[in-house]
């Protein structure tokens, strides 16, 4: 046996030694963090002079409290994104003309952006600053409709100057947090889709688009700017995609716009969630192909919406959109992990952003065909002679289809991407990922969803039925409504959308027509909307509601007892309600809702006459001050007044309900979700299950936790989208895999933690006071707290991407010591251990069936040869049992359970390995050990791997 020469024993020991420690204590930049450059180019946005592959989810801090916010981005970054995206939210910011707020509560930008920075993501911030996201009014505040001669979202001067003022503002508020500053924001949005609405303004439509980058360029900002969804040239503006799917729309966008970036702005994993709908659901597998088909085609950039969908406080959702803005996201509405997209697409994220170099660093490849008439094709990045990644795209939506890829046999399964990599000196590509394939955590996921989980036992304390008070909502009287008018006057205009609520009265005298033989006996409101109330001489009658941003007619039958006969007269009220204002609609400053048509009593048109008005109802809360006035008087909710509300609808009330924190507290100890405590990662979350009340709205200590509305959701026989999911075909949210069918809509309400008054040293005896506005009936005394809990699975838990644990960071630190001082024997032993087992037989029968049946659970693509299996090279079988050694023993020492990089990563060492073995020219054969550590690390293989494998394989081949 030949002894290796002292020289080559010292540049392995070199190259390792650098691997273990010099390099893992090098200080790197930091970014975000330190100042940087961000640019693009045909291959990505391009930062620090290096083009990227981003993965980015939407979050909008509107929709989440404050202190959820450090939780949600570091999940967000263990879920494999490295972007936030989220839109700025104009009528949140100026809800008066020149009177801005960007610090308190939800409103903190500067907060957010800043939490983005510490957690080390970047912020694609998305002005608009319409945003449309089903949010009130686009985004717009109320104001900007009464602006002289005003017209949305076109060459209108009244509204060009205010959006560039407001656009201004929120550039100048975002610059500490640009690249030269250290800052997240890599991009900036003008716009919002615009390209779906301009074709619909002409030339005032083209005139203002170029007038928007125009402006956006006038703004000197370090950062590009995009438009998206923008089917028209805008000089110097990024046009972006969103859909459910935008592959298709690459081929086009690189003949149009060969040097900039293909980016995703809205990948949409689900849909959102209308009151009276069953709930959207998109299979995890159909959103993982869009995004690795998305990558095969040239994307660089994706952004779901939304990854975190959050809450619709207050009245700030669109017209008949829930409370919830849960949107199926990867984060559910109270920040907790919807596990089984969260992990699939985590996976996928990890496996781009390892191989993110050979996706920037080549061009876009031709797609080369895999099978006659199938649509089976092969997207290449790099060389297909040597190193590359490849994405195996089978678009056929029925039929798996059997292909030779490389050498390597492949089911490639129906409507899925399947990842084949391989490194230089590999036999054979390596299947990374197949996109119809699901891992046993996500499988162990499905098996047991979110839910909530009553807090039992301790509804009585928690919520103090006993002390519940009441007050009924008055009528308004018509002296002392402030408008007269001789007709019904447009609601918004009157209530500057301070308020849904708006009072109509008015008294006639009942027609002639009433009585006649075959009369038609009812009111009738032409063109009406959103929610109407009708009362007879101050008796209810009946609530009527359309359905989305649609104006409705509504007929109201006459009651034989409010008249005796024609002549008599009677008083007609009308609560008119909106549902929040329209979010994508053209010319939304003449959007209009209330009494907008003809009135028509028994036929006869009522609308001219004399119409009181009065916007709001009574003790409506602005600040709690009236509401809270101890000379406000309330009733003791007695069983008498139980039955009364229960049994008698449209008596408007509000119920106040205390709430002992202490309790909620305490009872969080019954549960396995984690101590309450200040970390936001562990704490409960809550909801308010108000299934025993009907529709209203909701508050706790002052804060509007939304509307709330228990309308029941089609039944699944009735239903057609309940009837169908699966995946293959292009998917459509109306069309199928509906899912709580039947169910309330949305029977939750978040109760964020940051809005209870908890009990401190300071303060033990603090008071929590839910608010209850209830329109119809329900019973308070039922209104429940509920705890929500997502349970991870078993076979979750693996470090995140880039970061390492702190005991595979002492190992590491074990291993660089134990280089430099055992490396040279380690070789000896290894060079004449291999030679002694030259002779190794292959791996006994027993572990090979166990192989083949674990082969056999899993559908995603494996090569067909018996006992094949993922073996990375058809070397000797003592390479096979190593490498499967090696990699078990980093499983142990990192908790890093499957990783595909370890693998693929431990083969091409132990090629290396046994060339340095095999090999007459030792000296050369170190330094292609050395050169194999540089090359993980141009790839970004983490240091810490790197050391890991070598020292694990050393180990091995000693024993």
């Amino acid at each position: 046996m030949r002894r290796l020469p002292l020289t080559a024993l010292a540049a392995v020991v070199g190259c390792l030694g650098l691997c273990a420690s010099g390099v893992h204590s090098r200080v790197e930049k930091q970014v975000p963090g330190d100042p940087y450059t961000v640019g693009y180019s045909a291959r990505g946005l391009v930062i620090d002079g290096e083009p990227r592959v981003l993965t980015a989810g939407a979050i909008h801090y509107p929709r989440s409290t404050p202190d959820m916010w450090d939780s949600l981005m570091k999940k967000a970054k263990r879920g494999g994104l490295n972007t936030i995206d989220t839109y700025v939210f104009w009528n949140m910011h100026e809800r008066v003309k020149h009177t801005y707020d960007f610090a308190t509560d939800r409103a903190n930008l500067p907060l957010f952006l800043e939490t983005a920075r510490n957690n080390g993501l970047f912020v694609v911030l998305r002005i608009g600053p319409y945003v449309c996201a089903e949010w009130n009014y686009g985004g717009f505040p109320q104001w900007l409709r009464h602006e002289k001669d005003v017209v949305f979202q076109t060459y209108s001067k009244s509204f060009m100057r205010e959006m560039k003022r407001f656009v201004g503002k929120v550039v100048d508020v975002a610059r500490p947090y640009l690249p030269e500053a250290g800052g997240p924001i890599i991009a900036m949005q003008i716009e919002n889709e615009y390209g779906d609405h301009q074709g619909w303004f002409g030339k005032d439509g083209d005139r203002y688009a170029d007038w928007c980058g125009e402006t956006a360029a006038g703004f000197n900002v370090s950062v590009p700017w995009i438009m998206c969804r923008q089917h028209y040239r805008v000089e110097g503006i990024i046009p972006t995609q969103n859909d459910f799917y935008c592959d298709q729309y690459l081929a086009r966008f690189h003949r149009n716009y060969p040097q900039m970036p293909d980016m995703w702005t809205e990948m949409w994993p689900a849909w959102f969630q209308r009151w009276g709908e069953a709930a959207p659901h998109r299979p995890i597998e159909d959103i993982a192909y869009a995004v690795a088909k998305w990558y095969a085609h040239g994307g660089t950039y994706i952004a779901y919406y939304m990854y975190h969908g959050g809450t619709n406080f207050g009245r700030s959702s669109g017209p008949f959109i829930q409370t919830s803005y849960d949107y199926e996201g990867f984060l559910d509405e109270y920040g907790l992990e919807n596990w089984p997209k969260y992990l699939h697409l985590a996976e996928l994220h990890q496996l781009l952003l390892d191989n993110a170099a050979f996706i920037t660093g080549n061009p876009v490849p031709r797609a080369q065909r895999l099978a006659e008439k199938k649509d089976v094709q092969a997207h290449i990045y790099g060389d297909p002679n040597a190193e590359y990644l490849a994405f195996l795209v089978n678009a056929d939506a029925t039929e798996t289809v059997s292909v030779e890829f490389d050498g390597l046999p492949l089911d490639l399964h129906r409507w899925s991407v399947t990842l084949v990599r391989r490194r230089a000196n590999e036999l054979q590509p390596t299947v990374l990922y197949n996109t119809a394939h699901l891992s046993r955590a996500v499988k162990q996921a499905q098996k047991r969803p979110a839910g909530f989980q009553q807090i039992s036992g301790h509804d009585s304390s928690v919520l103090k039925r006993d002390t519940i008070k009441w007050r009924a909502v008055a009528l308004p009287v018509p002296d002392e409504m402030p408008i007269v008018a001789s007709r019904p006057y447009e609601h918004i205009n009157v209530t500057d959308d301070q308020t849904d609520y708006l009072w109509y009265r008015t008294t006639v005298k009942v027609p002639d027509a009433c009585s006649a033989a075959g009369a038609d006996r009812t009111l009738v409101l032409e063109d009406a909307g959103d929610v109407m109330s009708v009362y007879f001489n101050q008796k209810f009658s009946e609530m009527k509601h359309g359905q989305q941003d649609r104006l409705a007619t509504f007929a109201f039958p006459l009651p034989k007892q409010v008249y005796s006969k024609p002549g008599d007269s009677l008083e007609i009220t009308i609560m008119s309600q909106t549902m929040g204002m329209a979010h994508n609609q053209r010319h939304m400053e003449s959007y209009s809702r209330g009494l907008l048509g003809r009135v028509l009593l028994c036929g006869r048109d009522i609308t001219k006459g004399k119409w009181h008005m009065q916007p709001g109802l009574e003790d409506e809360p602005d600040d709690f001050a009236k509401i809270q006035d101890p000379r406000t008087v309330w009733h003791a909710y007695t069983e008498e007044s139980r039955k009364s509300a229960s049994m008698t609808k449209g008596h408007l009330r509000w119920y106040a309900i205390e709430l002992n924190a202490q309790a909620l507290l305490d009872s969080n100890n019954d549960s396995n979700n984690g101590a309450l405590d200040s970390n936001a990662e562990n704490f409960a979350r809550y909801a308010i299950d108000m299934s025993s009340m009907t529709k209203g709205q909701l508050w706790i200590n002052g804060h509007h936790l939304g509307r709330y509305w228990l309308r029941r959701a089609p039944e699944k026989k009735s239903y057609k989208p309940c009837q169908v999911c699966g995946y293959g075909g292009w998917f459509w949210p109306d069309n199928v895999c509906r899912q709580r069918c039947g169910e309330y809509s949305q029977q939750y309400y978040h109760l964020p933690r940051a809005y209870l008054q908890l009990p401190t040293q300071s303060s033990p005896n603090a008071r929590n006071f839910l608010y209850v506005l209830e329109e119809l009936s329900g019973d308070p005394a039922e209104i429940t707290v509920a705890r929500r809990v997502s349970i991870a699975p078993p076979d979750h838990d693996k470090p995140a991407h880039g970061q390492k644990p702190a005991l595979l960071a002492l190992f590491i630190h074990v291993c660089a010591f134990a280089a430099i001082a055992g490396l040279v024997g380690l070789l000896f032993a290894a060079y004449r251990n291999y030679k002694a087992r030259q002779g190794y037989e292959p791996v006994g029968e027993q572990a090979q069936e166990q192989e083949q049946e674990q082969e056999r659970e899993q559908p995603q693509p494996q090569p067909q040869q018996q006992g094949q299996g993922h073996v990375l090279v058809s070397a000797s079988p003592l390479v096979l049992r190593d490498m499967k050694s090696a990699a078990a023993a980093f499983n142990t020492i990192s908790g890093s359970a499957n990783d595909a990089a370890l693998v693929a990563n431990t083969n091409t060492f132990f090629t290396n390995m046994n060339g340095l073995a095999e090999s007459k020219d030792l000296s050369q054969a170190s330094k292609q050990v050395s050169d194999q550590i540089k090359a993980n690390n141009k790839n970004k293989v983490p240091t810490a791997q790197t050391a890991a494998w070598v020292a694990s394989v050393l180990a091995h081949f000693v024993q």
